[in-house]
């Protein structure tokens, strides 16, 4: 009579350490996750070991401080454009516009003329002042206000001047804005038109200072 032959694993082939794991058997359980800090304490000793700080959440861009507006006598202020003139005779000219909100700290820092005229503006109610007769000045411009070497220095008259209460509008809100917006009217020359044309709608540091000493500003 024929013996039967067992299908299933022999006892020996199961005790064998190298075999290959049968498909019925289960997943050897996965080694346990140390945490890297935890791994480090275990080696160095807790005390050398600094568990790392979150960092701190940028503030809200509504709540973001501002720059101030006058920092080492130069002012902050938005470069709007420019353009070509000639005057009578054909001279060639180029004019330069800036516009900036006037705040406290600009006291002392603006012509005396535009000072008067913003005073008076307060007083009067009005929400537009042409701003006359204010003196010549050299016009300095620069990329942040501590910066020795500026992007333009040049003399210029104030062909146009005007102080204006403006409703301006921004992150929802809108609020009431007395605003300096001037022109400053120079000769003609290649470094001013190649400044002029190529930076228009960005914001620089001006400082102005009068041409004549015992002029006031």
């Amino acid at each position: 009579m024929a013996r039967k032959v067992n299908s299933g694993k022999l006892t020996s082939q199961r005790l064998l350490s190298n075999r290959p794991a049968d498909p019925e058997d289960p997943p050897p359980p996965a080694p346990k996750k140390i945490h890297p800090i935890a791994e480090a304490a275990a080696v160095l000793g807790p005390e050398h070991v600094v568990e790392p700080k979150q960092k701190e959440l940028l503030a809200a861009p509504e709540e973001a401080k501002k720059p101030v507006a006058v920092q080492n006598g130069r002012l902050l202020a938005s470069y709007v454009g420019l353009g070509l003139e000639r005057n009578k005779d054909g001279d060639a000219y180029v004019h330069l516009d800036f516009s900036f909100p006037l705040e406290k700290e600009h006291d002392g820092f603006i012509p005396k003329r535009v000072k008067e005229a913003w005073e008076w503006l307060k007083l009067s109610g009005n929400p537009l002042v042409q701003v006359g007769g204010i003196p010549g000045v050299q016009l300095r411009v620069f990329v942040d206000p501590k910066e020795k070497n500026s992007l333009l220095s040049v003399d210029a008259d104030f062909s146009k001047a005007v102080i204006q209460v403006v409703e301006e509008t921004g992150k929802g809100k809108s609020k009431l804005v007395t605003r300096f917006k001037f022109r400053l009217l120079m000769e003609r020359s290649k470094k001013v038109i190649e400044w002029g044309a190529w930076n228009d709608g960005a914001e620089f540091w001006l400082k102005i200072e009068p041409l004549q000493r015992e002029l006031p500003i």
